[in-house]
């Protein structure tokens, strides 16, 4: 049986469009996670800036020149080093 020009014609077509269809889905789909990827990336660009950001306030918090001041308003000195003694709990308890 030989198929007639037209049916070839269609043939080709119906794969040209069906191929065609996949691709077009499969970019959409790409596009899609492409968006929702560069919003994640801003979003943990924005938390480590924030995270950054409260280091180093909680680090000029903890230094020693900021703390003089408010020891000293409430009357109290600082601890020399020799003074430091570290407690240890027992896991057992």
């Amino acid at each position: 049986m030989q198929l007639k020009g037209r049916y070839l014609v269609v043939a080709w077509a119906a794969v040209f469009l069906t191929a065609t269809g996949m691709i077009v889905v499969r970019q959409s789909r790409a596009h899609k996670v492409q968006t929702r990827i560069t919003r994640l990336q801003e979003a943990r660009d924005e938390l480590r800036e924030a995270k950054s950001d409260l280091q180093s306030r909680v680090a000029a918090l903890k230094s020693r020149d900021a703390l003089g001041p408010k020891i000293t308003a409430l009357g109290l000195r600082m601890a020399s080093d020799s003074e430091v003694v570290n407690l240890r709990i027992d896991p057992e308890r």
